[in-house]
């Protein structure tokens, strides 16, 4: 089967942008729905964090991060980077880049993966927190023929496309890369959306006041 890297690129570009755009047409709706704005630019940097988590676990799933993947991961900071977040975030202080993960033993690498859902679990809540209320308000209320998590399938698509692809990208894809990054995605971030949706931490008419600007 012949791979071309640039289509392959192309096609994780609009993956990105359609997330891009999903995201932020959550404001408007967000504001229709509460009378409230929330902070876009924060969700879409929370995003590329989750972004980058998951392509880092398809990545390292088959123990090689080679340059062609890191530079396809490093095509998705647009609005927040992993790394800095790791570094700012990190009681020691580790200086990561892609290269030095990159460089890392392969248990090391893989050590680094498994404890991404815990270093992002705050930013995940966060950000799911508007979305789930918008998705779930939306559904309710808007007047239009929605389920509760018709926005969270959009974003879970994109992203597990995004992923798909850098499964490719070496001309090695397989099915461990692409199982690595489903289960991340919902590490990362389905189980919050899924928990608020359920109703046992937000009901209907009830919107997160802590996005509230």
């Amino acid at each position: 089967m012949d791979y071309d890297r640039q289509e392959i690129l192309d096609k994780a570009a609009m993956a990105y942008e359609h997330a891009e755009t999903t995201i932020m047409a959550m404001d408007g709706v967000f504001h229709n729905i509460t009378g409230h704005d929330y902070d876009a630019g924060l969700t879409l940097a929370q995003f590329d964090m989750i972004l980058q988590g998951v392509l880092l676990s398809v990545a390292c799933a088959d123990g090689t991060f080679d340059p062609v993947e890191q530079d396809f991961i490093k095509q998705f900071a647009m609005h927040g980077d992993l790394l800095e977040y790791i570094k700012q975030n990190s009681e020691i202080s580790v200086d990561l880049t892609w290269d030095i993960i990159a460089s890392l033993p392969e248990d090391l690498c893989s050590t680094l993966v498994e404890i991404l859902p815990q270093v992002l679990d705050e930013q995940c809540s966060s950000f799911v927190y508007p979305l789930a209320a918008v998705d779930f308000s939306y559904s309710q209320y808007g007047g239009v023929e929605t389920t509760p998590g018709d926005f969270l399938r959009s974003i879970e698509s994109d992203m597990i496309k995004i992923a798909g692809l850098l499964a490719f990208v070496d001309e090695e894809g397989t099915e461990d890369e692409i199982c690595a990054a489903v289960a991340m995605i919902y590490e990362l971030e389905g189980k919050h959306w899924r928990e608020l949706l359920s109703g046992r931490s937000l009901g209907p008419g009830q919107y997160p006041n802590s996005s509230i600007q």
